[in-house]
This record gives C-alpha cells, sequence and structure tokens, in this order.
C-alpha cells in the first residue's frame, strides 16, 4: 500500500466505534431493557421445586451468582485500565509540555535573527498539539488529520535548528539547543501513541455482553420466582449504567464530561506567546 502523507501511516490507530452521547444512549435503553426482557421470558414457567420454589429460579442461582460476579471482575478492571491510561495521557501531554518549554527557553542562547524564527516555529508547533476546545477526535481521518497539521508544523523545528545553530555558534551551544528540540520531536510519539482507546472494540463489547446477560437473568429470576419486576432490579440496572458511562467517558480523551488534561500545555503556549509579544 502505497502512503501519500506520512499521517496515513497512522492508520491502526483504535477509536471507539460509537460516539460518547450514542454510547450513553445505547446503554441508557440496553441495559434495562435486558432486565425487562428477563423477566417476560421467565414469565409463566412457575413449575414448582421440592421445597415449594419454583425449579428454574433454584437452577439459576448459581448461574446468575457466576455472571454476577465475573461482571464485578470485568467492571473493576476496565475502570482501573481506564483511570491508568487517563493519567498516563495527562502525563504524556505534561511531558510534552516540559520539552517543548524547554526547548523554546533554551533556543535565547542563540543569537537573532536564528533565535526569534526557531522560537515562532517551536510556538507554531505547540499550538498544533492541543486536542481539547475544538471538535473532538472522533475517527481515524479526524486522528490523522490532528497528525498531519502537526507534522507540517514539526518538519519547520529541525531546518530552524540547523540554521540557528550554524556557525559561528559554539559547539557547546548547538547541542544545548539541539538535544531540546530532539526532544520535542520525540515526544511527538508518545503523544501519537496516546491517541489510541485503552480498551479494544472487542472487550467493551465482551463487558456490555456480560451486563446484559446479568440483567437478562436477574430480570428472569423475577419472572420465573413469579415476583414482580421491582425498583430495585431498575436500580441496579442504571448504577451499572453510571459505571459504564464513567469507564466509556474517562477512557475518550477529547470528548465527554472527563477530556484529558492539557491545562500544561496551553499554559507553556500561553508563556511562550507572551515572551514573543514582549520582544516584539
Amino acid at each position: 500500500m502505497e502512503f501519500t502523507t506520512a499521517a496515513e501511516l497512522f492508520s491502526r490507530i483504535t477509536l471507539p466505534v460509537l460516539g460518547y452521547i450514542q454510547t450513553v444512549i445505547l446503554l441508557l435503553f440496553l441495559l434495562p431493557g435486558a432486565a425487562i426482557l428477563g423477566y417476560y421470558s421467565g414469565r409463566g414457567r412457575t413449575k414448582a421445586g421440592p421445597g415449594g420454589e419454583p425449579a428454574g429460579a433454584l437452577v439459576g442461582e448459581a448461574t446468575l451468582g457466576a455472571i454476577m460476579s465475573l461482571l464485578g471482575l470485568l467492571l473493576a478492571f476496565t475502570f482501573a485500565n481506564a483511570v491508568v491510561v487517563s493519567q498516563q495521557r495527562t502525563q504524556t501531554i505534561n511531558d510534552e509540555a516540559a520539552a517543548i518549554g524547554t526547548a523554546f527557553l533554551r533556543a535565547d542562547y542563540l543569537p537573532d535573527p536564528g533565535r526569534s524564527e526557531l522560537q515562532q516555529a517551536i510556538l507554531d508547533y505547540a499550538e498544533t498539539r492541543v486536542t481539547t476546545g475544538g471538535d473532538p477526535i472522533r475517527s481515524i481521518g479526524q486522528a490523522q488529520a490532528f497528525i498531519e497539521t502537526s507534522l507540517i508544523a514539526q518538519g519547520e523545528l529541525w531546518p530552524q535548528t540547523l540554521e540557528a545553530t550554524s556557525d559561528p555558534v559554539p559547539a557547546a551551544t548547538k547541542s544545548f539547543v539541539a538535544s531540546a528540540v530532539n526532544e520535542v520531536l520525540d515526544s511527538h510519539l508518545d503523544r501519537i501513541q496516546s491517541l489510541s482507546s485503552p480498551i479494544s472494540t472487542l472487550a467493551q463489547g465482551m463487558l456490555l455482553s456480560i451486563a446484559l446477560v446479568a440483567l437478562f437473568l436477574l430480570g428472569n429470576r423475577s419472572g420465573v420466582a413469579g415476583r414482580p419486576l421491582t425498583w430495585r432490579t431498575f436500580l441496579f440496572a442504571y448504577s451499572l449504567f453510571a459505571i459504564m458511562v464513567t469507564i466509556t467517558d474517562i477512557q475518550r480523551a477529547t470528548e465527554g464530561f472527563v477530556t484529558v488534561n492539557d491545562t500544561t500545555l496551553k499554559a507553556t503556549i500561553f508563556e511562550m506567546t507572551q515572551s514573543m509579544s514582549e520582544r516584539s
């Protein structure tokens, strides 16, 4: 396969299949719907066992308990994974902000006009690294557009560095500035990696299917036992809804209520902008 731009190489970034709002609406109806379906599928099957308890209810206890245990385990692991990855994303942005700020400050040791041109190139690049505040990245095409914009600005960094550190700049100063710019270039790879969803679509589908099975069996248990479907079942369903929506929210870096915290990068951009304005 031939690629026309470097951004097209990043075609294996894993992003959620559905948007955040679509996922919330889907969970809102699917989870309680599974309990209702299970309830009506169990009604009428009330053949009594030896102790007067419906036979199907006695058999279903072990299955329901096992499914509930499995669901709790999956929710715990998924929630912990989402939180850890969210923290890693923030740390990656903090590291990149620190690298960009360091490169900008080290460029102060260079003479003009190379100094101002390099610092402007660093500032222009930093502005392309902000992913919040605009359109969220929901598709591979949007991710590639973000990467391509960054790569275009990034392409100016090294040529500007070589020009700004050309003779008669001392060798020690060249190394001092070039190493900082190199850190900026390296941090790009970590940021791109952090765009991917922390949990695969298959794993999320598995969690959803286990939750639906658990609610179906819970509703079925009430139907087989001849008891009405009470508010407690729906309370459990919407508790699951709240947990799964929270996990979904944390997993998404640029949409939802819990977006990635890129305050440090924005603060770095603000400081660089102020420095360039004062110099002008």
